[in-house]
């Protein structure tokens, strides 16, 4: 990128009501492994709605917050944003309110599962929530491709390389990201 290009700035959302101190330390590690040249990465958490994300009624009670949040952040000359939740609260209003892109990290995800190598073991963030390395390590042998369906498990992504070498691990924040590089690229 030549210096006097801007670089592409890309909103990460968090779609809850929890606290940036206790989330800081995940996301300055996501951040680390998402780093892109050319490209900001910021994040922001609505600061309202629930606490976590884990059911339907958790997705539509953000979703508000998440569209307000992302109107936001249009208008603060973001080139994009990526909600973080793979139950894309908010993500099809958002869409209709901003002309900037809206990846949802459940749709991107989705998409990258259905071009994947096959086999591909699926799971879930309750999975994820519930296993340790060695159930998780176990879960994923045979597998062609691994797709984390939640966010905050990027840190698991070495674990699985490391043993597994040649895997594909769907990691939703990088997919996402990925897809939202590709709609904003020149």
């Amino acid at each position: 990128m030549p210096p006097c290009e801007k670089p592409f700035r890309v909103l990460f959302v968090g779609p809850t009501s929890a606290p940036w101190e206790s989330i800081a330390p995940e996301v300055d590690a996501d951040f680390a492994r998402l780093a892109r040249r050319g490209v900001e990465l910021s994040y922001r958490c609505t600061g309202a709605g629930p606490a976590e994300i884990r059911t339907d009624a958790d997705a539509v009670d953000a979703a508000r917050f998440v569209v307000a949040t992302i109107i936001g952040a249009a208008s603060e000359g973001f080139d994009a944003v990526i909600v973080d939740c793979t139950a894309d609260p908010g993500v099809s209003a958002a869409r209709e309110s901003v002309d900037i892109p809206v990846i949802g990290a459940g749709e991107a995800m989705r998409a990258a599962i259905a071009e994947a190598p096959r086999p591909v073991c699926e799971l879930t963030g309750d999975d994820l929530r519930a296993m340790d390395d060695a159930a998780l390590l176990d879960r994923a042998r045979g597998a062609a491709t691994i797709a984390f369906g939640g966010t905050g498990f990027s840190h698991l992504v070495d674990v699985l390389v490391s043993a597994h070498p040649g895997v594909v691990v769907l990691d939703p924040l990088a997919v996402a990201l990925d897809t939202c590089l590709a709609q904003i690229s020149p």
